[in-house]
C-alpha cells in the first residue's frame, strides 16, 4: 500500500468521523439452523456477526414470525454476575441491561430454602429501546455462503417498528393450561410481582446456570446451556463510507473504514458504464490505476467476514479530464470571438470557457462563439474540460476584438488640392486610426495610408476638382483593424478660362478651357433673365432655338460634387436675320417711302440700316432707323432707285432685304432726225431699213439708260 500524505490522513479522519457519527447501525438478524450449544452459538455469532440476539419489544414479533423451533438468544442467567440470584438475568450477552422480559409462564425457576417471591417484569413499551442503540427492525436475507441450514427470513424485511404483542394469547393457544396467567400490558416497564413457583434445591427442573431460548411463538424459557439448538445472531449493519483522494487523469487513491469484527479481506468492485472490475486486498486503501481521464467510476468496498460480504462502503468519483487541444480563434468581430478546439483523449461532460472579467460560459461542443464583448478590447479566453466538479488544466488564448467603426466621418474645408477629414472615435477601445484616400485609378494618395492618433486629418496633394474616396479605420494594438468607414467628397474646382461665344441667327455655342475637373454648369441669360441651364462634361455647349439679334449672356462654372468654382461670363448677340417684304409704298417725283417687316423671332425693336442708290446718277445714300418704314427725299424724278434694308445687332448687319422703285417722271420730248445714205440704191426708202435703224437706236438708248431713268423712244408718223 502506498504512502498516505498528512493532508490525505486529515481528510480520511474527518470523513470517518462523519461516518461514525452517522453510523448508528441498522440492526440485522440472522437465524442459524446449525444446532450448537449456547456457548458455541455465541462464539459463532461473535466470529461471523456481532453477538447472539438481544430481544426488544420492537424485534420480538419480527423474529417469531417464521420460527419453527426453539432458538438460542443472547440471555444467560449468570453471564455477567456471580451465582447470587439477585444478579441473575441482569444483562444481555452484548452487555445491554435487561429491561424487557417475556417469560413463558412458570419461567424462570428460582432456587430457595424457603418460600419467596421473585420479581419478574413484563414490558410492552413501544418507545423503550436499548440504551445507547438505535433499533431498526429490518432483516437481511442471509445466504448460506458460510453457514449451512439457514432459515429464510426474507419476510422479516417487511417488519416495521411495532409494540410488543401480548403473547399470552399465543401461550393459551399452544399450552392450554387454565392456570396460565396473562402478562400485563402497561404503558411503561414497571415491576410487578409475579409469583414464581417455589423450587427446592433438589428440583430436577432447576438449572443452576441456564441459558434462554425463544420459543417459536416468542416466549422465553430456560434451557441447559449445553443443549444443541439453532440460534439467532445479530449484526449492526455496517455503514462506512469510502473516500477517493489524489484523483488524476489515470490514477486515484481509494481508502475506507475498517469493517467490524474479524474481517478476512476487502473485495473492491469498480464499475464504469457496464464494465465491472474486482480486486481483493487486506489493506484499508488501494491505488486504482490505468483509469480513463474524465470518466465516472462507481466503487464498492465489501468487508468480507466469514466468507460473507458485509454492507459495502461506496463512493463515486471522476478522474480528472485532459486539457483541450489546439485551441484557436476562427473568427473575430467587434463584439464576439469564435473559438474552436479539439476534444482531448478520454471523456468529459462539457467545456467551460472562462472569459477575462469573470464570465463563465458552458459549451457542449468543440466550438463556441463568445459574444457581448467590448470592441477593441484584449481578452484572455481559457477553455477547461469539465466532468462533474473536476476541471482540466486551462488552455489559454489571447485575442483582441475588432474595434468599432468610427462615427460621423465627414469632410470640410475643401480646397483645390486638400480636404479636412474629421470623425468621432468608435465605441469601445482603440489605439489609433488608419487614414487613406483614393481617386480615379489611383488607389493611394502620396503619403497615405497613414496612422494617426487624433480624430481629424488634412489630406493634401489631391488633384483639383476631383472625386475623392476617403477611408478611416479604427485600430487596436496597432494592427487589428475594425470595419472601414468611407466618405466620398471632392476637391474644389478651379474657374474655367478662355470662354468664347460663337453665335448664329438662332443658336449660340459656348467654348471654354477647364482648369481641372470635367463637370460644368452652363447658364444662358437674356435681358438678365435665365432662359436655360445645362450641365456638361465637355468644355463646350450649344444653345439652339434662340431669338435673332438678341443679346445673350452665358455664365460657365465648373463643379465637383457639391462644390462650384467661381463663374466666368460672356455676352454676345445672335446674328440678325434680314427684314422681310421690303416695298415702296409711295413715291412722287422727288421722294420714295419704303416699308418692310421685321425679321421673325426677334425679341425687341430692331435697328435697321438703310441704303438707297441710283446707279445712273451715282447717288448713294444711307440712313438708320428702328422703324419699319422710311422716306427718302430730294430724289431725281423719273429715276429708278435701288433700296436695301438690313437688321443690325451689335453693329452686325444682316443680309439685306432689297427692292427697286422709280420716282415719278417729269416727261420732256426730244425730237431726233436721222439722215440715211447708202450705196445701195433705194435702200433707205425701204420700210425694213427704217425699222431696223429704229431698233438699233432703241437698243442704243436702252444700253445707255436702261431702266435707271425714265425714257421712251417713239417713231413719228409721216405728217406729224
Amino acid at each position: 500500500m502506498g504512502n498516505i500524505s498528512l493532508q490525505d490522513k486529515v481528510l480520511i479522519l474527518l470523513s470517518w468521523a462523519l461516518v461514525l457519527r452517522c453510523s448508528a447501525a441498522q440492526r440485522e438478524y440472522f437465524p442459524q439452523l446449525r444446532n450448537l450449544t449456547w456457548d458455541q452459538a455465541r462464539t459463532q455469532c461473535q466470529a461471523c456477526f456481532t453477538e447472539l440476539v438481544t430481544l426488544t419489544p420492537q424485534n420480538i414479533q419480527l423474529l417469531s414470525q417464521n420460527l419453527t423451533s426453539d432458538y438460542w438468544v443472547g440471555l444467560r442467567k449468570n453471564f455477567y454476575c456471580t451465582s447470587n440470584h439477585s444478579m441473575a438475568w441482569s444483562r444481555w450477552a452484548n452487555g445491554d441491561p435487561l429491561i424487557f422480559q417475556n417469560w413463558y409462564p412458570g419461567s424462570p425457576l428460582f432456587k430457595s430454602t424457603q418460600k419467596e417471591y421473585c420479581c419478574s417484569c413484563s414490558c410492552n413499551n413501544p418507545a423503550m429501546t436499548t440504551p445507547g442503540k438505535t433499533s431498526f427492525t429490518t432483516l437481511s436475507n442471509f445466504t448460506t455462503s458460510y453457514v449451512t441450514n439457514t432459515t429464510d427470513m426474507s419476510s422479516f424485511t417487511n417488519f416495521t417498528n411495532q409494540t410488543a404483542t401480548d403473547f399470552s394469547s399465543l401461550w393459551n393457544s399452544t399450552t392450554p393450561t387454565a392456570a396460565t396467567p396473562r402478562m400485563p400490558v402497561e404503558a411503561e416497564c414497571v415491576r410487578s410481582p409475579m409469583l414464581s413457583p417455589y423450587v427446592s434445591k433438589t428440583d430436577v427442573n432447576y438449572i443452576e446456570d441456564s441459558c434462554v431460548a425463544m420459543l417459536r411463538f416468542g416466549a422465553w424459557i430456560e434451557k441447559n446451556c449445553s443443549e444443541l439448538l439453532p440460534f439467532i445472531c445479530y449484526e449492526d449493519r455496517f455503514l462506512g463510507q469510502a473516500i477517493v483522494t489524489n484523483s488524476t487523469f489515470e490514477n486515484a487513491r481509494l481508502s475506507w473504514l475498517p469493517g467490524p469484527g474479524n474481517i478476512s479481506h476487502y473485495r473492491i468492485e469498480v464499475k464504469v458504464d457496464k464494465n465491472l472490475t474486482e480486486f481483493q486486498t487486506g489493506n484499508l486503501s488501494h491505488d486504482l490505476v490505468n483509469l480513463t481521464a474524465g470518466t465516472g467510476y462507481s466503487v464498492q468496498v465489501f468487508p468480507v467476514k466469514c466468507g460473507r460480504d458485509l454492507h459495502p462502503q461506496k463512493v463515486t468519483f471522476f478522474t480528472k479530464p485532459h486539457k483541450v487541444e489546439n485551441l484557436s480563434v476562427t473568427n473575430v468581430t467587434e463584439t464576439s470571438v469564435f473559438l474552436r478546439w479539439n476534444k482531448p483523449a478520454g471523456n468529459l461532460h462539457h467545456y467551460l470557457i472562462k472569459v477575462q472579467g469573470g464570465e463563465q460560459i458552458r459549451s457542449d461542443t468543440e466550438s463556441k462563439e463568445v459574444d457581448s464583448l467590448i470592441p477593441g478590447n484584449l481578452y484572455t479566453f481559457t477553455v477547461h474540460s469539465v466532468v462533474s466538479d473536476k476541471w482540466s488544466e486551462g488552455y489559454n488564448i489571447i485575442e483582441y476584438t475588432k474595434p468599432g467603426k468610427v462615427l460621423e466621418l465627414r469632410v470640410s474645408n475643401n480646397t483645390q488640392n486638400s480636404v479636412l477629414l474629421s470623425w468621432r472615435p468608435p465605441e469601445g477601445k482603440y489605439t489609433g486610426f488608419l487614414v487613406n484616400a483614393a481617386y480615379g485609378n489611383n488607389m493611394n494618395v502620396a503619403g497615405l495610408p497613414l496612422v494617426v492618433n487624433q480624430t481629424e486629418w488634412t489630406v493634401t496633394g489631391l488633384p483639383i476638382g476631383t472625386e475623392i474616396t476617403l477611408r478611416v479605420i479604427a485600430l487596436t494594438n496597432g494592427t487589428v483593424r475594425g470595419k472601414e468607414e468611407t466618405v466620398v467628397d471632392y476637391t474644389a474646382p478651379g474657374p474655367v478660362s478662355g470662354l468664347v461665344l460663337v453665335p448664329t441667327s438662332n443658336s449660340l455655342t459656348a467654348k471654354w478651357n477647364s482648369s481641372g475637373g470635367n463637370s460644368f454648369t452652363v447658364e444662358l441669360y437674356l435681358n438678365d433673365q435665365k432662359v436655360d441651364k445645362r450641365n456638361s462634361t465637355s468644355p463646350e455647349w450649344r444653345f439652339d432655338g434662340l431669338k435673332t439679334a438678341a443679346n445673350y449672356t452665358v455664365i460657365v462654372s465648373a463643379f465637383s460634387g457639391h462644390l462650384t468654382s467661381p463663374s466666368v461670363r460672356s455676352s454676345c448677340f445672335t446674328k440678325p436675320k434680314p427684314p422681310t417684304n421690303a416695298s415702296a409704298i409711295s413715291s412722287n417725283k422727288n421722294q420714295i417711302t419704303f416699308q418692310w417687316k421685321p425679321p421673325e423671332n426677334i425679341t425687341t425693336t430692331a435697328n435697321y440700316s438703310l441704303r438707297i442708290s441710283s446707279q445712273f446718277w451715282g447717288d448713294n445714300r444711307s440712313a438708320t432707323t428702328n422703324n419699319t418704314s422710311y422716306t427718302f427725299g430730294n430724289l431725281k424724278s423719273g429715276t429708278r432707285y435701288h433700296f436695301e434694308v438690313q437688321t443690325v445687332a451689335d453693329r452686325e448687319p444682316s443680309e439685306p432685304a432689297q427692292v427697286s422703285h422709280c420716282t415719278d417722271a417729269e416727261k420732256r420730248e426730244i425730237s431726233l432726225s436721222m439722215l440715211c445714205s447708202s450705196t445701195e440704191p433705194l435702200l433707205c426708202d425701204k420700210n425694213t431699213t427704217r425699222e431696223e435703224v429704229f431698233n438699233q437706236l432703241n437698243a442704243r438708248f436702252n444700253k445707255l439708260l436702261g431702266d435707271n431713268v425714265f425714257w421712251e423712244l417713239k417713231k413719228q408718223k409721216a405728217g406729224d
